[in-house]
Order: C-alpha cells, then sequence, then structure tokens
C-alpha cells in the first residue's frame, strides 16, 4: 500500500480536516475546529449532508489536528468554537479561556442494534517485533518510554489509569511514555506502527487509525497485536467547548447547532453501515485531499469489513464527576495551576 493511500485510508473517517463552508444563512459563521478522530463524525456528517445549512447554521470549519495552533486560535478569539477531547477542554479552562463546555459530542455506546455491543474507540497496539504481548510485559520492562501517545489528552488519561491499576505508581507513569503534543502527529505514529518500525513500538491510537493500522500492517505481512482496548475503564467523553462571547451574542445559532447535531445523530443511527462509510469517504476524500479526487484509491482488501462503525450517541450535559475527575488529574500532572469549578466551566442551556 502507497503512502498517498495509507494518508487516504487515514482520512477516511476523519471529515474533521477540513476546510468547509456552508452556504450563509447569517452575517458571520461560527468558526469551529475539530480533533482527528472518529468522536466528530455526526458533525461532519451534518456539514457534509448540508443539516447545519438546513437549521440556518453558518459554519465555517477550520482545518487541522495541530493543537498549540488550535488553542492559539480559540485563546486569540479566532475560533468560536471546538470539538476536543476532555483533557484539551480542561487545559484551555485552566488557561482562563474565555469558554464553557456546552455539551459532549461523542462517548463509547451501546449499540442497541447490534446486542448492545461497544466498538472499541481508543486501542494500545504493538507490532510482532516489540518483545511485548500485553500491557504486564510493558510494566515488567521498567520505564523505558515504550509507549508513544498523544501529550496531555484523554489517552494519555487513560492510560495512566491503566498503568496505575497495575501497579505503576503515579509518580513513575510518565517514564513509559513518548509522548508527541498534536493530534496530527497520530497518522505518522499509525503508519510506522503498520510498517514494523522498531522506532515505534506501542502506540495508543484512536479510531478509525487503530483499525485501519491494523489492515494496512496486514498486507504489509506485519502481525499487529492488541495490548489493550481500554474498554475495561470508563472512557471520558468528547466534548464541544464554545467562547463565551459567542454564547452571549449568538445562543440562537447555538441552539440549532444543537438540533443539527441531534438531527446528525439521528440520521447517522438509522443508517446503514455502508451509508455511513460512503458518505465519510466522500467528504473525507473529496475535501480532505482533493488531490486524490477521482482518482482509484487501492486500499487493502477488507478494509472496508474491518472499520468499527459506533453507535453515536445524543449530545448531553457533562456530569460533574467526569469533569471533576479530569481537573484533579490534570493537577497532579502539573498540567494546570489551580481547581476548576464545574459550574463556572459549563452551559448547558442551549442542548434543548
Amino acid at each position: 500500500m502507497t503512502r498517498r493511500a495509507f494518508l487516504a485510508a487515514s482520512g477516511v473517517a476523519l471529515a474533521s480536516l477540513f476546510v468547509g463552508r456552508v452556504p450563509a444563512q447569517q452575517a458571520k459563521p461560527i468558526r469551529f475546529s475539530m480533533m482527528p478522530a472518529q468522536d466528530v463524525v455526526p458533525l461532519a456528517f451534518a456539514l457534509e449532508q448540508g443539516i447545519f445549512s438546513k437549521h440556518g447554521v453558518n459554519i465555517e470549519l477550520v482545518c487541522g489536528g495541530n493543537a498549540l495552533e488550535r488553542n492559539t486560535a480559540f485563546l486569540s478569539g479566532q475560533l468560536d468554537g471546538l470539538a476536543v477531547d476532555l483533557t484539551s477542554a480542561v487545559l484551555l479552562l485552566g488557561r482562563q479561556a474565555p469558554a464553557a463546555i456546552v455539551g459532549t459530542v461523542f462517548e463509547p455506546t451501546p449499540d442497541p442494534r447490534n446486542s448492545n455491543t461497544v466498538v472499541r474507540t481508543v486501542a494500545m497496539l504493538t507490532h510482532k517485533f516489540s518483545s511485548y504481548r500485553s500491557v504486564e510485559d510493558i510494566i515488567k520492562s521498567g520505564p523505558k518510554r515504550q509507549i508513544t501517545l498523544v501529550q496531555p489528552s484523554d489517552m494519555e488519561y487513560l492510560t495512566d489509569t491503566l498503568l496505575q491499576s497495575n501497579g505503576v505508581r503515579a509518580r513513575d507513569v510518565d517514564q513509559y511514555y513518548t509522548g508527541v503534543e498534536d493530534f496530527d502527529k497520530i497518522q505518522l505514529i499509525a503508519q510506522m506502527l503498520g510498517a514494523g518500525t522498531v522506532s515505534v513500538q506501542v502506540a495508543i491510537l484512536p479510531e478509525p487509525h487503530a483499525t485501519l493500522t491494523e489492515v494496512v500492517a496486514q498486507a504489509n505481512s506485519i502481525e499487529i497485536i492488541t495490548l489493550s482496548d481500554y474498554k475495561g475503564l470508563r472512557v471520558p467523553p468528547s466534548v464541544l467547548l464554545f467562547s463565551r462571547p459567542l454564547l452571549h451574542e449568538r445562543g440562537e445559532s447555538v441552539r440549532r447547532f444543537f438540533q443539527a447535531l441531534k438531527e446528525s445523530v439521528t440520521v447517522l443511527n438509522g443508517s446503514t453501515r455502508d451509508f455511513i462509510i460512503d458518505t465519510i469517504i466522500r467528504a473525507g476524500v473529496n475535501i480532505c485531499f482533493p488531490e486524490l479526487r477521482g482518482q482509484e484509491l487501492k486500499f487493502p482488501e477488507g478494509w472496508r469489513d474491518r472499520l468499527r462503525v459506533p453507535y453515536f450517541p445524543q449530545p448531553r450535559a457533562l456530569r460533574v464527576e467526569e469533569f471533576d475527575a479530569h481537573v484533579n488529574w490534570a493537577l497532579d500532572k502539573r498540567y494546570i495551576r489551580e481547581k476548576i469549578a464545574f459550574a463556572a466551566a459549563t452551559d448547558f442551556r442551549f442542548l434543548g
């Protein structure tokens, strides 16, 4: 499989990476950015299908998974809203961002269409050239920075929880990590793992990157081993973080935003698996990778069957215990300096 095809495949479920505009329905658009993971598929779907436009919401979606650029733009008022992991939201609030968490975007949810199965959303993977076959093997080998992951992120929060539940002391846990700062590095990590590159021993990858890594590795005759799917842990929901000026000045647009998002979730969950995948491909390739438009994309055989299509939950209010757990973790990691009050950091009036 060529690098071009791999990058296209990695973009299949990532309509979060494009700059897209819908026909203007109001004088000023909501400038919005999203992280590159399957969590934001309902938002990308709403844009690709014109659902936001139908509800009179003008969205300008800003490309990119670079956390530093995204956060700087949000803090400086160049972005009105973000769909991000809970860790990113807490860190921005810890930096005094004039913003509020207004609802959740995604969390692993039992699928009533499939015996209430919950598909994995993040995985700890290694390849056949490593010496690891279990989480216990990693811990036994000692703190050698074997695990590559995005820091800070919900993936780090989950992996901290996993390692500590297996006996690693909190003060030692970072010694097991080789950290990268930006979500836009995930594709590179996935590509290196799928090629059996020894510089990446173990990687924490979100979906769809984890599954696509497995598919590409199989095509390259590289065995990929799942060390953990984190299903025994409570996976934090990803959230919507909106600026206070937007909430104050254009509250009706925010209400319509949620109406559109809810419709998008309903349509997605009522659609066939092939329809969802085809729609995501259309958005991911035609918009994320326009240079590939019109070309025949040769993905490894069976890639479509391997993709894990989750059941998408409706947005909800974040729970105080979810928020406080992340705030306490961020304080312990010294990612933030002061406690953040739940009431001051949230605003769920617009959920409907």
